[in-house]
């Protein structure tokens, strides 16, 4: 596991891990290293550069998002990229809450790619640990949003490329999972692209349950039209393992006939046998 942490600018805690990093590995992190309460939900966010909700789905949206974030502790888990408005209102409710009581214990935490962040060179100049550093980054097209309390960037060795969020979405399931109990987890979409559909669909497929705020991209149909075909699929396979099963029914009836005809030709009935 290669790795660099320490902490940015605002104090917070920052770690730069290679993809292929093991997900329990940064659990470890995040609970052991960091010591991170351990959270009562973790609230995986998905949206795109080009989706802003509108302003009273923002008011609400901030309201509902706090007082469940309050309530049970929870882990907001966001791409922590400024120009996702959804970054930057997950960090405007940590801002606020912080202000009205400098006690809570929710979360934000930003999993983004290393390569994406503008000027990602300067928060490992920062640290004190200089071991990881194969690409010297900074020219990533976005920004940090700064008050989210912890941040992970994982470095594929590209720079400035497609995010897909995927990472993001397997950390989330993989905290999910519990060392001692399962931590319930709740996927919040906002727009989103297509590439969100499929991160979407194995999330339901695991049964964690989906709210879909904005839906830019026709995802509900999307959604359907996949599990469709799912449907299509499962019951083709299992009209197949069906009349597989009944053929080896067929098959043992058969030699259970052959079997007693034998043995009727090997021993004929008795002349005072009744019929």
């Amino acid at each position: 596991m290669n790795l660099l942490s320490g902490r940015n600018s605002a104090s917070n805690d920052y770690l730069r891990c290679d993809i292929k990093t093991e997900l329990d590995q940064l659990c470890l992190v995040l609970l052991g290293v960091w010591d991170t309460p351990v959270p009562g939900l973790i609230m995986r966010m998905m949206s795109d550069v080009d989706s802003t909700p509108n302003i009273k789905i923002q008011k609400e949206f901030l309201q509902a998002i706090s007082d469940a974030a309050v309530a049970s502790d929870a882990w907001i888990i966001t791409s922590g990229y400024k120009e996702e408005s959804i970054s930057e209102l997950i960090g405007e409710i940590v801002y606020k809450s912080q202000i009205k009581n400098p006690e809570i214990n929710f979360s934000a935490i930003a999993v983004g790619k290393w390569g994406n962040i503008h000027d990602c060179h300067k928060l490992e100049d920062r640290s004190s640990v200089s071991q990881y550093s194969p690409h010297k980054g900074g020219h990533g097209r976005y920004k940090l949003e700064s008050n989210h309390t912890h941040y992970i960037f994982f470095d594929d060795g590209t720079c400035d490329s497609l995010d897909t969020g995927e990472f993001a979405s397997n950390l989330a399931r993989e905290i999910s999972r519990g060392a001692r109990r399962k931590i319930p987890l709740i996927t919040i979409l906002v727009g989103g692209t297509l590439h969100a559909i499929s991160s979407i669909f194995t999330d339901l497929q695991k049964q964690i349950p989906i709210v879909i705020v904005e839906n830019r991209i026709n995802v509900r149909e999307k959604l359907k039209s996949f599990y469709k075909s799912s449907e299509i699929e499962n019951q083709v396979t299992n009209d197949q393992d069906e009349a597989y099963s009944d053929h080896e029914d067929d098959a043992d009836i058969t030699m259970v006939d052959e079997k007693f005809s034998q043995d009727d030709a090997k021993n004929p009935p008795s002349p005072t046998q009744n019929t």
